[in-house]
């Protein structure tokens, strides 16, 4: 192997010099060296890498280390290629709910849409252990990235969980409390809790006219949980203990009446965490309605039927989530208690997490973020030291939620280079949450300026369950729903650092990605935020072909992608020639002359749209030390 010494893998799977000995494989050893290029293009381009397999009518198995699709005979009629590829977390949003967590690659099937003649089995493989039997974990699906249905699942073995489909879309697999699910008869029935047997639902004889199915979902409250908040707010001091949160519901597709009181029983809170309190004290229930995060006091609209030291019942009319709180019983002005179960949700929702942020020791430009669990932040940051990278310690602890997206924002003498696409990142605490930038600093100086974390606005978007309704269809529905919180404000979470030295030295293709931006691509943002499902229209007419405009929406899972992906190959196909002029015309002649009165009327601001500049306010913003905190 004299030959390949002191050369990286990359430079070996670029050489076109076989051994000797493999001489007579030459063409197999060249490709495996092709794909293997391929891998080391997409890590650095941040692209997933694509695997492929041509089936026919007999049918096949695509095997990746992330799932295994298997295809029977005769769900195609001709040789088809299906493709798997792993999703940033960062292109997707997946609104969980309390003990609700990612455990596996976001993985998209395709090409999307694909439809089957015979159901297709996809097997999830993920991180998903219990040891104590508390969790479970299902399969969710979307097409659109946003909306997410819950899929019948099996598990087949640890780790390995299968749903039978007959089209493709993108995949997840995703951890919650356990579910109980009972077959409630028409003669009664008392359902008791796998998991916190204390919890007890029972149904009276003639409760129900026909056979119902009912689920039981427990999440545990830890006795620090209280603790803690009422160590954050003062008007928590009255809180002495919670019961579990405890959520019924009936698999139906229309609403179940019970033609009797149903009764639930839940431990007494201060049994449940063996608090012992002195003085007099007080029960309360709250209800919250799924969906949402409004906790209600239904104490004085039931009836609490019986309390005892190691548990407390209580009748109730219809389904919902509930908890039953004990309080001081005071006699000053009545006190909200709405906040109570919703602060302690929240609480069971955060992480303390750490920001990383390093750079490249001999390309400062290239800049690596991560946010990862503080427990973890130390031993990560030393890793990644060994990689190359330098830069600042990690931020404070700050506190965010599973499923948070977090934007970076960069202040002072440096910005994100206009190629780059993203600057968020989405936190998961079983994944590793990274985001990587190109940097640059302004007007040939040296770069000094502070990246700024900032706790995007949380969406909550309601998740279906599989009654055997087509998804694609049910896209179609949801596709003209606008953003829910669009108008509610980031919070700031923290800050670090960062400097990019003015004679910092780029690469050839950052140098020519650099480059590209100068005049027309800083206009990239505005347009493609503005142009969206338009995209194919203006592509076509800036001359690109319908090979190249097919490619582009097949890899891109949403129109804006689309649309930068598209300028982006216009620009690089057309060098000099991909003017600012050029692109006006374009759009003009697609219908877009809106765009183009923007364009002419603001150009200065217009060329900065979606870069990283001073938040309102952000410039008075001096830099303190910030304290964990749910966002």
């Amino acid at each position: 192997m004299d030959m390949f010494r002191g050369e990286t893998p990359e430079d070996i799977a670029a050489s076109t010099d076989v051994p000797p000995w493999h001489r007579r494989g030459k063409d197999r050893v060249l490709e495996g060296r092709k794909k293997i290029l391929e891998l080391f293009a997409a890590e650095k381009a941040g692209r997933p890498y694509l695997h492929k397999l041509k089936v026919g009518p007999e049918g096949g198995e695509l095997q990746t280390t992330n799932c295994t699709v298997s295809v029977p005979r005769g769900a195609v009629t001709m040789e088809t290629e299906i493709t798997c590829q792993v999703i940033n977390p960062n292109d997707v949003t997946i609104s969980l709910e309390v003990g609700e967590m990612l455990v596996s690659d976001i993985i998209e099937l395709g090409p999307p849409g694909t439809t089957f003649h015979q159901p297709v089995t996809v097997q999830m493989h993920c991180n998903s252990k219990s040891s104590d039997g508390a969790t479970e974990a299902a399969v969710w699906v979307t097409e659109d990235g946003i909306h997410w249905t819950k899929l019948k699942t099996t598990e087949e073995s640890e780790g390995k969980f299968s749903v039978v489909m007959d089209h493709f879309s993108i995949f997840a697999v995703i951890s919650q409390p356990k579910q109980d699910q009972f077959t409630v008869p028409i003669e009664g029935f008392k359902l008791t809790s796998s998991t916190q047997p204390a919890v007890q639902i029972s149904f009276p004889e003639q409760a129900v006219n026909t056979e119902t199915q009912v689920t039981v979902q427990v999440q545990e409250v830890p006795k620090r949980a209280v603790k803690d908040i009422k160590a954050k707010d003062q008007s928590f001091q009255n809180l002495v203990g919670t019961s579990p949160i405890v959520n019924v519901e009936t698999v139906s597709t229309s609403e179940v009446q019970f033609r009797k009181p149903i009764t639930v029983r839940v431990p007494h809170p201060q049994h449940y965490m063996d608090i012992q309190h002195e003085g007099p004290t007080k029960l309360r229930v709250m209800s919250c309605e799924e969906g949402t995060e409004d906790w209600v006091d239904v104490t004085d609209i039931i009836s609490m039927s019986r309390v005892t030291e190691e548990f407390v019942e209580f009748e109730v009319t219809h389904f919902t989530r509930w908890i039953v709180i004990v309080l001081t019983d005071i006699y000053d002005d009545p006190e909200e208690l709405d906040p109570i179960p919703l602060h302690l949700c929240r609480w069971l929702q955060h992480s303390a997490v750490q920001f990383i942020l390093l750079q490249r020791e001999n390309n400062t430009n290239e800049c690596l973020i991560e946010c990862t669990p503080a427990s973890n932040a130390e031993e990560r940051r030393a890793e990644l030291m060994n990689e190359l990278y330098t830069g600042p310690l990690p931020t404070d602890e700050v506190c965010i939620f599973e499923g948070q997206k977090v934007e970076a924002r960069l202040l002072g003498n440096v910005s994100i280079a206009p190629s780059c696409t993203q600057q968020h990142i989405t936190f998961h605490s079983r994944k590793r949450n990274r985001l990587q930038l190109q940097v640059e600093a302004h007007d040939g100086s040296d770069g000094n300026g502070t990246v700024v974390f900032f706790a995007l606005p949380r969406v909550n978007v309601q998740k279906g369950t599989n009654k055997n309704v087509k998804i694609r269809n049910v896209r179609k529905k949801l596709e003209k729903l606008g953003h829910p919180t669009d108008d509610l404000l980031p919070e700031k979470l923290c800050e670090l650092p960062i400097r990019v030295p003015s004679g910092t030295k780029k690469t050839s293709k950052e140098a020519h990605d650099s480059a590209a931006f100068v005049d027309v691509g800083k206009y990239f943002y505005f347009v493609k935020d503005n142009v969206t499902t338009d995209w194919e229209d203006l592509a076509f007419h800036l001359g690109l072909p319908n090979p190249d405009i097919r490619n582009i929406a097949g890899r891109n899972r949403d129109d804006k992608s689309r649309c930068m992906d598209m300028l982006q190959e216009w620009k690089k196909k057309k060098g000099d020639a991909a003017t600012i002029e050029v692109l006006m015309e374009a759009l003009s002649e697609a219908g877009l002359q809106s765009v183009v009165d923007e364009l002419k009327k603001y150009p200065q601001k217009v060329a900065y749209y979606g870069l990283s500049s001073p938040a309102k306010g952000l410039e008075e913003t001096s830099p303190r030390k910030d304290r964990c905190r749910v966002s």
